[in-house]
C-alpha cells in the first residue's frame, strides 16, 4: 500500500470498527475492547516498525508534559467540558481504555501509521478519529497535543510512550468516575 494511503485507511478502519463495535455490543467499553482487538491484530499483520532509540534529551521531558497535560490544555482552550455522566463500570472502562485501546493505538498509530506518514500527520489523524466516532469536535486540539507529546517520547522509548498512554487513559477513567463525568 502506498505510504500516503496508510493514514486514511487506518482512520477509516478505526472509525468504522469503533462505531460497529459499540452498536453491536450496546456498550461503549465493550465495543472498544472488541473493535480494538481486531484493530490490534490488523496492525500486527501490517508489521509495525521497531523505532530506534534516540538519546535522552529535553524533547522527552516536553513529550511527557504534553502527553500528560496536552489533552486537558486543549480541551480548556476550546471550551470542551465533560457534560455527561459515566455510564459503565470503572473496571470495564479501565480494561478497555488502559488495557486494550492504549496499547493498540500505540501499535497502530505509533508503530504502523506514524513511521509511514510522519508524526504531525499522524497526530492530526489520531485527533480527527475521535470526533468522527463521538462527534465531540472540541477535543481535537487536546488530542493532537497529546499525540505530539507521545510522539516525542516514542522517539526515545516506545515502552515509555505506551506506559504514558496507558496511565493517561487510566487517569481519565479514575477522574471521570470520581467526578461522575465522562472524560472521553
Amino acid at each position: 500500500m502506498s505510504s500516503w494511503l496508510v493514514g486514511p485507511v487506518a482512520l477509516a478502519g478505526v472509525v468504522v470498527l469503533e462505531r460497529l463495535g459499540k452498536r453491536l455490543t450496546g456498550s461503549r467499553a465493550k465495543g472498544w475492547i472488541g473493535s480494538y482487538l481486531i484493530i490490534g491484530l490488523a496492525a500486527l499483520v501490517l508489521g509495525p516498525e521497531n523505532p530506534t532509540r534516540n538519546a535522552l534529551d529535553w524533547r522527552v521531558a516536553l513529550g511527557v508534559a504534553l502527553a500528560l497535560g496536552g489533552y486537558q490544555l486543549g480541551r480548556l482552550v476550546l471550551g470542551d467540558r465533560p457534560d455527561r455522566p459515566r455510564s459503565e463500570s470503572k473496571t470495564l472502562e479501565l480494561v478497555a481504555l488502559a488495557g486494550v485501546v492504549a496499547p493498540v493505538e500505540e501499535l497502530l498509530w505509533g508503530a504502523v501509521v506514524g513511521p509511514e506518514i510522519g508524526f504531525l500527520a499522524t497526530a492530526g489523524l489520531f485527533a480527527v478519529k475521535h470526533p468522527l466516532v463521538d462527534g465531540r469536535w472540541r477535543r481535537l486540539l487536546g488530542l493532537f497535543v497529546f499525540w505530539l507529546g507521545l510522539s516525542l517520547v516514542r522517539a526515545y522509548s516506545w515502552p515509555l510512550a505506551l506506559v504514558l498512554h496507558m496511565a493517561a487513559n487510566a487517569g481519565g477513567v479514575v477522574i471521570g468516575h470520581r467526578q461522575n463525568l465522562d472524560q472521553f
